[in-house]
């Protein structure tokens, strides 16, 4: 077990230092510990017998009661708290707590309180009440609380404090006295009331110390013999302060100090620290009268931060409906958020805001780089798991901010969706703030071989902060918060609109499906119907000649026969295509060669290839497909006719049939340097019934709905790519084709 009595700090562990085990009271009064159950005194303070007729030795073991008067036999220990009370005959007043299943006992002398203090404190009380009822700012009611204590006091130094948000401390209000310099606007470091000292003032308010070169008095035993451990004695009104604090007031130049915490809704808002340079004691009723004063002061304080957060709230909170307003009645979000006064920076003090959604970037005011949001979000991402987060250095958190400082120096970012890096974003420029430090806060501490000391300059430091913002306030965050709901509400409806949209443009389809599939139905009567066109042309023809049986009649009927039957003869031969494309399943399966059918293709467009000059050229990795023939042969016909029928007349036509597989997928193209398309005007209606784009007086918009009907129903599919004035190139890609690299 170790001894905390003479406890090294050194420069690791200052903010763990173990305050509560120090083992040691000041002298200002006396310290018994008692057992719970028995109240028998198991440690005492050694200077016990400076204020009882016994020693140290012949109170230890002695129940409490033997030291009370006969008055107070029936004395209740567990009603902790502060009480008058009588030991071996002499007035104390007795402080009690628990602590760790011990009862501690403080008793400091009693002091009188006479009825002329009485009123005089109870004027002062009511006044205080009616000044801090006239004030509208915290300045006048803090320095109004300053000077209330200093003439309660009567101490030479009251200086009220504030918490910053890394817990320095900013002096706000001053009464002095006028020997003194002032401390109003300084500013003090952390490390001046480390995190115990500051667990401390939350849960014990008032603090004393008479006099800071005081001979402390050790608690003895040290261990206690119950549990064989120090006892915990962090909630004294006499434990003895570290050698640190004592040094660090000796170097401020006073002998006397006592501070107040400053509780604003159950937080520690600030302390009031009350300086003299001689040593002196304040009574219990000044103390607890200055407390009283301190937890007005905090009333007041929250009362006012309550009406202007409140005040400021409902001004956002406008704003913000008449931006969801906006939205609702169909303003998009760029003009809806950004547009016409009051916008999206009108709910916060923020210079510049963006919205990242969508894989849309809108941005508005003072703001990074598009760049650099893009790598923020991807840092928000990556890093920031919460929700909503928000900081004013942001190059503190994320170095890289560095070059943007000046115009987000402060964040505040709210998630939409993490996983798309989707953010609403506000950001605060940099401020170049001057603050005058009491002493240099990078050197808060000086090393002496192993011993650490407190610095001893109070001297004005000036140090010129970059690349921070103004804070956030509670009232940004939660009103921004609120209008993101609102914002991820109306995307949320309008996805449902677009897709109850999509949906009724889904029936729309299946019922042109349906539609279409009764035209194909109907197709084979519908061009069986126009055979009666040219037949009835044909026997109007032969009456034509019977009737005027010359030569010349005989010419004509000849020459207009050989049109329409040709033009009979394409008919059927679609009509054809297209039943055998409903018989399918009949069509039998063969083993044929790429190479022999592009040969014959060559050899059927003999003419219109020597008319045009052409050249067909093949690279067949896949020599042999397992096919229908009639499928094949039809596929590569009309995509060789129509690199034909579409070539450039600024340059000789070539086409390129490959075949190449991948994984289990053959894929056939055939390739042309032809005038191309543009597939953004195109779309899916490439291969529409009937459907042309090009100016071509062969043209029908039969041939590409062919083919894509014969791969389909191959268990195919079709990829396009094309650019106008380049060319086109149709892959077809089948899965359920057997093929052979080489000729069989």
């Amino acid at each position: 077990m170790q001894n905390y009595q003479n406890h090294q700090v050194d420069l690791s562990n200052c903010d763990s230092e173990p305050i509560h085990l120090i083992g040691r009271i000041q002298p200002h009064g006396f310290l018994l510990v008692l057992d719970q159950d028995t109240l028998q005194v198991e440690q005492a303070s050694r200077n016990v017998g400076a204020y009882l007729p016994l020693e140290l030795e012949e109170i230890l073991g002695k129940p409490l009661k033997d030291l009370l008067s006969s008055a107070e036999t029936a004395f209740d220990p567990s009603m902790t708290g502060t009480q008058f009370l009588s030991l071996s005959g002499r007035p104390f007043i007795g402080h009690f707590h628990e602590t760790e299943g011990k009862i501690i006992l403080e008793c400091e002398p009693c002091a009188p309180y006479s009825d002329a203090e009485k009123l005089c404190h109870n004027n002062l009380l009511s006044q205080l009440h009616q000044q801090l009822g006239a004030i509208y700012t915290l300045e006048e009611a803090a320095q109004t609380v300053a000077h209330t204590l200093r003439t309660i006091l009567d101490y030479d130094r009251v200086d009220v404090t504030q918490f910053d948000q890394e817990w320095n401390t900013d002096v706000i209000a001053e009464s002095r006295n006028e020997k003194l310099d002032t401390f109003i606007g300084h500013h003090f470091p952390a490390t001046d009331i480390p995190a115990p000292a500051r667990e401390l003032l939350l849960q014990k308010h008032v603090r004393q110390i008479p006099d800071v070169n005081a001979q402390a008095v050790e608690i003895s035993p040290y261990f206690n013999p119950g549990t064989g451990q120090p006892i915990n004695i962090l909630k004294s009104e006499l434990r003895n302060p570290s050698e640190i604090h004592l040094e660090y007031i000796r170097n401020t130049g006073v002998a006397a100090t006592i501070s107040f915490s400053i509780l604003v809704k159950n937080k520690l808002w600030g302390v009031i620290a009350c300086h003299h340079v001689e040593p002196t004691f304040i009574d219990v009723w000044r103390r607890q009268l200055c407390d009283l004063v301190c937890k007005t002061f905090g009333e007041v304080i929250a009362s006012m931060q309550e009406k202007r957060d409140q005040e400021q709230f409902n001004r956002y909170k406008q704003i913000a409906r008449t931006l969801v307003k906006r939205l609702n009645n169909g303003m998009n979000l760029s003009e809806g958020l950004f547009g016409p006064q009051p916008n999206l920076l009108d709910i916060t003090q923020s210079q510049g805001a963006a919205l990242f959604l969508n894989g849309s970037l809108t941005t508005y005011g003072q703001t990074p780089p598009q760049e650099e949001i893009s790598k923020l979000t991807g840092w928000l991402s990556e890093h920031v798991s919460e929700g909503v987060f928000c900081t004013n250095q942001l190059s503190k958190e994320w170095p890289e901010a560095e070059r943007i400082r000046e115009v987000a120096s402060g964040l505040l970012a709210l998630e939409i969706s993490r996983y798309n890096q989707e953010y609403l974003l506000f950001f605060k420029p940099e401020i170049r703030e001057t603050r005058v430090w009491a002493g240099n806060p990078e050197k808060p501490m000086l090393t002496d071989g192993l011993r650490i000391h407190p610095r001893k300059s109070f001297e004005k430091w000036v140090e010129v902060i970059k690349g921070k913002s103004q804070p956030w306030s509670i009232n940004e965050v939660e009103i921004t918060q609120i209008l993101l709901k609102d914002l991820i509400a109306i995307r949320l409806r309008n996805q449902t609109a677009a897709l109850e949209g999509l949906n009724q443009e889904l029936l729309l389809n299946t019922e042109q499906l349906r539609t279409r599939n009764a035209q194909l139905e109907d197709f084979a009567y519908i061009i069986s119907h126009n055979l009666r066109s040219p037949l009835a042309t044909i026997k109007s023809l032969h009456q034509f000649y019977i009737e005027e049986p010359d030569q010349e009649s005989a010419a004509y009927v000849m020459k207009n026969v050989r049109k329409v039957s040709d033009n009979m003869s394409e008919t059927i031969d679609d009509l054809n295509v297209i039943l055998k494309t409903h018989l399918v399943n009949e069509l039998p399966h063969e083993e044929v060669s790429l190479a022999e059918l592009i040969q014959k293709e060559t050899q059927n467009l003999a003419a219109i290839l020597a008319e045009t000059n052409a050249q067909i050229t093949s690279e067949l990795e896949v020599a042999t497909i397992h096919i229908p023939k009639l499928y094949l042969e039809s596929i590569l016909h009309n995509f060789i006719s129509n690199a034909l029928k579409y070539r450039s007349p600024e340059r000789r036509p070539e086409i390129n049939i490959r075949s190449w597989r991948t994984s289990d997928t053959l894929h056939l193209s055939v390739s042309d340097n032809g005038i191309g398309m543009d597939l953004d005007f195109v779309g899916d209606k490439l291969f529409g019934l009937y459907k042309v784009f090009h100016k071509v007086e062969q043209s029908k918009g039969l041939g590409l709905y062919l083919t894509r009907m014969q791969v389909k129903t191959l268990g195919g599919t079709i990829d396009v790519d094309s650019e106008l004035g380049k060319g086109t190139t149709f892959t077809v890609n089948f899965t359920q084709i057997n093929y052979s690299s080489e000729e069989r």
